[in-house]
Parts: C-alpha cells; sequence; structure tokens
C-alpha cells in the first residue's frame, strides 16, 4: 500500500516539478520574400530549435518590411507584445534580420535582438550576433546561418 501511495503522489506531482516558459520568436526582416524563405527560416529553425532542447515552449511568427512600433490605434503596445500576449507567452524573443549583398548573396549580415519579459514589459537583455566571415568564404551559408542563430538562442536562453 505504502509503494502504490508513493507511486501515485510522485506521479501526481511530477507536473509540478517541471517548469517551461513559453516564448514568442518575432522575427523581422527587411529582404524580400524570396531571401526570406532562403535564409531567415535557417536561423529561426536555429532559434526555435535551441530553445525547444532547453525544455521551453517556442512559436514563431515572421514580418518582412517595416514591423509597426506601436499597435493597433487604441493599443499603446507593440504589435509583438500583442501577439506574445495573445499566445500566452511569457517572453518575446524579438529578432531584427539585417541583410546585405555578400559575394552575391543577399544574406542576414546580422541579427539585433530583444529578450522582453511580456507581462512587465521589461527588456531583460538585447544585444547583436553577426554571420561569422568563415562560413561565407567556405560556401557553407546553411550551417552559418544555422550557427548565427544558435549563437542568438544560446545568449537569450541564458536570462531565462
Amino acid at each position: 500500500m505504502n509503494k502504490r501511495l508513493f507511486l501515485f503522489i510522485s506521479i501526481f506531482c511530477l507536473p509540478f516539478l517541471l517548469s517551461a516558459e513559453t516564448v514568442l520568436l518575432y522575427t523581422i526582416s527587411d529582404a524580400d520574400v524570396v531571401d526570406e524563405e532562403q535564409f531567415g527560416d535557417l536561423i529561426e529553425s536555429a532559434v526555435m530549435n535551441e530553445f525547444f532542447d532547453a525544455g521551453h515552449i517556442v512559436f514563431n511568427a515572421s514580418v518582412i518590411g517595416n514591423a509597426p512600433e506601436v499597435g493597433l490605434d487604441h493599443y499603446k503596445e507593440s504589435a509583438s507584445i500583442q501577439m506574445a500576449k495573445a499566445g500566452g507567452a511569457s517572453f518575446l524573443l524579438e529578432v531584427n534580420l539585417i541583410y546585405s549583398d555578400m559575394k552575391g548573396y543577399n544574406l542576414p549580415g546580422y541579427a539585433k535582438f530583444r529578450l522582453i519579459d511580456v507581462y512587465t514589459g521589461d527588456m531583460l537583455e538585447e544585444g547583436t550576433v553577426n554571420i561569422d566571415k568563415k562560413w561565407i568564404d567556405d560556401g557553407d551559408l546553411k550551417d552559418g546561418l544555422t550557427a548565427m542563430g544558435m549563437s542568438m538562442a544560446g545568449y537569450a536562453l541564458t536570462f531565462l
């Protein structure tokens, strides 16, 4: 009987011991649709994989072109904060991909990012990640952009 009671209590309490934060990855890109589909997705996938592997729930949204600083007229919050709240996210990782011409490719040369606590609106951290030129020189753009996303996610994860 004691073993069953212990097993029941252990199974019942297990979900309370696990903790996962919900994060919205909101990507803003100044590239055209073709470049975004080709290169931006690699960065997004790498970021999402890192958050998922760290045990967090992550979902994404993307904006091509200029993202509005403020949401709808009657809201004072940005569109990204509104979307994060609507999706139930605790944190928002806002990534701005800046494209430039590199050896004939229109690549995200660097990305600016901000990690925001959705409930308080406080910015926890911001930073910039550059693509390493060695990946471009070697012609391995896929691994270079993936490494860029992993680096950004790894840094942001230290604040959760």
